[in-house]
């Protein structure tokens, strides 16, 4: 009986440790949030969208790309992506206004709706990759929804 314990002692002991590491993305972003501050119809008839991370971790991020695919009323609106770096402090959040591209014919008369309503729901799906030391990086994914105030300049 010694003999067989040993073995299957030893087998659990590497699937937890192969368990523990499989989604260190999960853990390294455990305590980030993204929202949707604001979309803007630009004078050009450009889209920009402000939008902010929370950070309600004790130590800072340092974002090195961040893309968000963004859903107005249900419809897709578009597409950003900023690969300029980007500090979320400890226990606090950053923001920042990005362009918004992609959509199409239909996504412009949502967001015409959007405008005349003064807000519209969303839904935001994000990439982040956050550096961790010099090379080393971490990819990981949140979403949110909620309103969002909608205006055109």
């Amino acid at each position: 009986m010694k003999k067989l314990s040993a073995p299957v002692f030893l087998l659990a002991l590497l699937a937890a440790i192969l368990a523990g590491c499989a989604n260190t993305s999960r853990l390294v972003s455990t305590g980030l949030g993204v929202e949707l501050t604001k979309i803007e119809r630009t004078s050009d008839g450009g889209v920009s969208v402000s939008w902010r991370v929370e950070n309600s971790n004790i130590v800072a991020y340092l974002l090195s790309r961040i893309s968000h695919k963004i859903y107005l009323n249900g419809a897709y609106l578009g597409t950003t992506v900023d690969e300029e770096p980007f500090a979320v402090p400890a226990s606090t959040n950053a923001g920042r206004t990005s362009k918004l591209t992609g959509g199409d014919a239909s996504a412009a008369q949502v967001l015409a709706g959007a405008i005349a309503q003064g807000s519209g729901n969303y839904r935001m799906e994000t990439q982040l990759v956050i550096r961790i030391y010099d090379e080393t990086v971490e990819k990981a994914a949140l979403t949110n929804s909620g309103t969002v105030p909608v205006a055109a300049k």
